[in-house]
């Protein structure tokens, strides 16, 4: 017949007894890698949320160029002065191009946000080329030899002259090096 334990017999098997372990060194190691994950994946939620910030940026600023043709187009067509470089009819696109971000003009401060030593501007978004990669393309548009109401958009050549009025389509070379369209305007 089973005896009741005692206080004494009690304090002897709690003495004998070990602490229960309750980590081994293996969920010492999980949890290592497990904070290991959680801090690689903070760190390229940080990192993208940086890079989309630029990418907003760049996209912001083609879109101010693209309100910036818009408004002036009309005044261009019309013969007022809007700024130096675009006021000459005879003049080259590369002319009004350069008076935008020259030094007092519009957008002085236009920098490529996604690769700061490459291009603010570019003819086309080129694979592999870093120096395209966020820069600002603007297109030329023809209408379509079939259906005239339709445009082609196709490289604007640096000699484009400002005589008649000019359909443009902008986009910026984003990540991937694929184009982000921003608008059309009609300068």
């Amino acid at each position: 017949m089973p005896t009741e334990p005692t206080d004494s017999t009690l304090k002897e098997r709690s003495h004998d007894s070990k602490p229960a372990k309750y980590l081994e060194s293996a969920d010492y190691a999980w949890i290592i890698v497990f904070a290991f994950v959680v801090l690689v994946n903070l760190w390229f939620g940080l990192h993208n949320h940086a890079e989309e910030q630029k990418v907003a940026e760049t996209k912001a600023n083609a879109a101010r160029l693209l309100a910036w043709f818009e408004d002036n187009g009309n005044k261009r067509e019309s013969g007022q002065s809007i700024i130096s470089g675009c006021n000459n009819p005879s003049g080259a696109w590369r002319e009004c191009l350069a008076s935008l971000v020259a030094s007092g003009g519009p957008f002085e401060t236009l920098t490529n946000q996604l690769e700061p030593t490459g291009k603010v501007f570019s003819d086309v978004c080129v694979r592999g080329e870093l120096a395209t990669l966020g820069s600002i393309v603007i297109e030329r548009g023809s209408p379509k030899p079939q259906d005239p109401t339709a445009m082609v958009y196709a490289r604007m050549p640096a000699a484009q002259d400002l005589s008649a009025r000019l359909p443009l389509k902008i986009y910026v070379c984003a990540r991937s090096f694929h184009p982000m369209n921003v608008g059309e305007a009609v300068f």
